[in-house]
């Protein structure tokens, strides 16, 4: 797992996926919200961590608002750095598999990461142990 203190801008190039630009990451949270795709959120922070999934409701003046049946969540993105490209996750964790997704991650000042993604892939990634 990654900690908060690793999250600086001096590892932004070790972290996965490609940098995109916050207009690209904002059209596409715009796309879900008019689409209402479900998306899994996991947020990872000072104050704690949080795993969910919901629709997005809003998606403007950098908030990004994400609800459920049972979960309302409300990001302040603007300022956040952004990168698009698969992130390695046990959503049994800690039991096996790891899984792909291929996800939205944002970067806040603060240091503050969010995974967003859309879907799963099918399968689990590989296991490094031997």
């Amino acid at each position: 797992m990654i900690s908060k203190g690793w999250l600086d801008s001096s590892h932004m190039e070790e972290i996965p996926g490609t940098p995109i630009p916050p207009d690209e990451a904002w059209r596409r949270f715009d796309q879900w919200r008019a689409a209402a795709t479900e998306i899994g959120v996991m947020y990872m922070g000072s104050a704690g961590s949080i795993t969910t999934t919901g629709t997005v409701t809003s998606a403007r003046a950098g908030r990004l608002q994400i609800n459920s049946a049972t979960t309302e969540v409300s990001f302040r993105l603007k300022g956040a750095s952004f990168r698009y490209g698969p992130v390695q996750m046990f959503p049994r964790w800690p039991y096996p598999p790891a899984v792909e997704v291929t996800a939205i991650q944002a970067y806040a000042a603060s240091g503050d990461w969010i995974v967003l993604a859309e879907g799963f892939r099918p399968k689990s990634v590989p296991s490094s142990v031997g």
